[in-house]
C-alpha cells in the first residue's frame, strides 16, 4: 500500500506502507547504517542505504571473441536494466566498454586475466555492452540482469 504525502512546499509523494502487527499503517524505511551501536546520519560521506528489491534474474551471455582484435556486442545489444559482469576465462586482458566500443584502452575497462569486473547493483549501462579481446577464441563468462 502507498500512502500519499503533501506539505505546502512540495508536490504530492508517494510513501511506501505495510501494516504491523496490530493492523496499523506503518511507512516502510531502509535500514540505517549503523556503526559501534550509533546510526549514521544521511549526509554525502554517509549517502541514504538503498535495497535494490526489484532485481531481475541473470540472462547467460558467456562466449568466446569471434574475431580477435575486433569488438564484439555483448548480450545481443540489449542494455541491461540492473547490471552485468563479465569473467576473464582466457589467459589474455579483455577489455569492456558500456559507453561505446570496447578497445584496448581509452574509456574501456581492462580485465586481466582470471578477473571479474562486476558493475554495482542496480547499474543502467549508458548503451550496450561491447567486449575487445586481442586473439580468436578468448573465452568469457558474461551475466546481465
Amino acid at each position: 500500500m502507498t500512502l500519499l504525502v503533501k506539505d505546502a512546499n512540495t508536490t504530492t509523494q508517494p510513501i511506501s506502507t505495510q501494516s504491523d502487527i496490530a493492523g496499523n499503517l506503518v511507512p516502510v524505511h531502509v535500514p540505517a547504517a549503523v556503526v559501534g551501536g550509533i546510526a549514521t546520519p544521511v549526509g554525502l560521506t554517509a549517502p541514504f542505504p538503498v535495497i535494490n528489491t526489484c532485481g531481475a534474474v541473470a540472462i547467460d551471455g558467456s562466449a568466446t571473441i569471434v574475431a580477435g582484435g575486433t569488438a564484439q556486442t555483448l548480450f545481443a545489444g540489449i542494455v541491461p536494466v540492473n547490471g552485468y559482469l563479465v569473467a576473464n576465462n582466457s589467459s589474455a586482458i579483455l577489455y569492456v566498454s558500456d559507453v561505446g566500443t570496447a578497445t584496448p584502452g581509452g574509456a574501456s575497462i581492462p580485465i586481466a586475466a582470471g578477473a571479474v569486473f562486476v558493475t554495482p547493483s542496480g547499474y543502467k549501462p549508458a548503451g550496450a555492452v561491447s567486449l575487445w579481446g586481442g586473439a580468436t577464441g578468448q573465452a568469457f563468462a558474461a551475466r546481465r540482469w
